[in-house]
């Protein structure tokens, strides 16, 4: 086995360690802060159900962010990420205001603006709705093209004898 396939091991290794560390962290944050607080059950039995409680990921798993420059091709990658975000941290199962809040910490601050004030949608619309109308919103804006006046026809300028710089 060559060097660099050694070291790829041993990162993939320390990366698993890693992510296995974080969820431990991540379990016993939840027990402290259970409304059983430390005297909680210490087992770490996770629903088996589809109704599990919402979780954010730990480090393993980025929330996919919208920047304010998105394309429809950004946006539907983004749109691919958001909906398995949603599935792995159970946010479906959360009240509409918290999805809300959990798509509204994915978003640049131009986004948020446009669900604010441009978009026609309740504080308690689910987030799968907002982002319907997120995707309709981008649909609408059009691509400007600005045409410079040198590169448009017939487009001179004319300069007056008193604005040279040299006199004859």
């Amino acid at each position: 086995m060559g060097d660099m396939e050694q070291l790829a091991n041993l990162i993939v290794q320390q990366t698993t360690l890693s992510a296995q560390r974080e969820e431990r962290m991540v379990a016993m944050m939840e027990r402290l802060l259970s409304p059983g607080g430390a005297g909680a059950a210490s087992s770490d039995h996770r629903p088996a159900t589809n109704d599990a409680p919402a979780r954010l990921p730990g480090a393993a798993t980025p929330a996919p962010f919208l920047t304010s420059s998105a394309s429809l091709r950004d946006f539907a990658a983004w749109k691919m990420k958001f909906d398995g975000y949603r599935l792995l941290t159970h946010a479906h199962n959360l009240p509409p205001k918290e999805q809300r809040a959990i798509l509204l910490s994915l978003l640049y601050e131009d986004w948020t603006r446009v669900i604010r004030y441009a978009l026609p949608v309740a504080e308690d619309t689910p987030a799968k709705e907002v982002v319907m109308a997120m995707e309709a919103h981008l649909r609408t804006q059009r691509n400007v093209l600005v045409v410079g006046a040198s590169s448009t026809p017939g487009y001179r300028r004319k300069e007056r004898p008193s604005t040279t710089s040299f006199a004859p």
